[in-house]
């Protein structure tokens, strides 16, 4: 590998200084590794070498190979294990997202017609391929610059919007396709430390009325509507991806009782919890062939 010149100098550079990695991160996962992480802001894993199962939200044991690409959501919880190990290249992407300096997720979110019903991966074509390759023989040489790595996150978006149809954008960027605004990048980033619609209003200095007014014309739906679904998401993604006590993940989503969540469960997952993390453990164990 052909190393940059006046390595020192780029280091002492301002660019060099600041937190590179808020653009662009390679995790290398040795085998048996096992990734837990809470996405803070909208990313983009794409899969360089070996492959891996990732978790989350209602999603379970999905198989990502080399050359897939996932976006996921600010706030998203995830897990992902991968047996053999491999390699995993994190594109980190800007609140103020845009395909280029033409084509906005706001122009895109105008063609979303039907909601994804399971997340959309999308292979890395020829041209993105040639990308990678280049970017990752610039990282391994050490060009880290924070200017570099968001000039490369801006032309990965250029080549998306430029090589791929506008039906694949759709169903790709649907995670975040909202009203972008700083009302929902809020929202997205602190959905989790709340319970309740009320104490949501409060966090964010605003009368429960106006609040809810605000969220429906931002995401379309009702606040209460939106965070009950969420919550959904994580008691399953919290049942069958760790091995905490019912008690411990009824407390932590505000329950009064245990089966006051077996209720929830039930009404809402179709399942008591037991069964659910039976039921998962069960598909696991097709999965790996034990």
């Amino acid at each position: 590998m052909e190393n940059i010149l006046y390595i020192h100098e780029h280091q002492a550079c301002f660019n060099y200084k600041q937190e590179a990695n808020h653009f662009i991160q390679v995790k290398h996962c040795p085998p048996g590794t096992e990734w837990i992480n809470t996405v803070q802001t909208t990313e983009v894993l794409i899969i360089l070498e070996g492959n891996m199962h990732i978790s989350f939200d209602f999603v379970l044991n999905k198989e990502l190979k080399t050359g897939d690409m996932l976006l996921l959501a600010p706030g998203t919880q995830f897990k992902a294990e991968t047996e053999k190990g491999g390699s995993v290249l994190v594109l980190y992407v800007p609140e103020s997202v845009g395909l280029c300096n033409c084509f906005s997720l706001k122009q895109l979110k105008t063609l979303a017609v039907d909601k994804q019903d399971k997340p959309v991966v999308l292979q890395t074509k020829p041209i993105l391929q040639t990308f990678l390759q280049g970017l990752m023989f610039n990282l391994q040489g050490g060009l880290r610059c924070a200017g570099y790595m968001k000039l490369k996150s801006e032309e990965f978006l250029i080549l998306l919007q430029s090589y791929y149809t506008k039906d694949e954008l759709v169903a790709f960027f649907y995670p975040v396709l909202h009203e972008s605004s700083s009302f929902t990048d809020f929202i997205l980033k602190n959905y989790r430390q709340v319970k309740k619609v009320n104490e949501f209003a409060q966090l964010y200095a605003c009368s429960l009325s106006n609040f809810d007014k605000k969220f429906k014309k931002a995401f379309g739906i009702s606040a209460y509507k939106w965070m009950k679904g969420k919550k959904m998401e994580l008691i399953y993604h919290e049942i069958n991806t760790t091995n905490k006590p019912f008690g411990q993940i009824a407390e932590e989503q505000g329950f009064l009782s245990l089966s006051q969540f077996t209720d929830f469960c039930k009404k809402n997952l179709g399942n008591s919890p037991g069964k659910i993390r039976r039921g998962a453990l069960g598909h696991l164990q097709s999965e790996t062939g034990e």
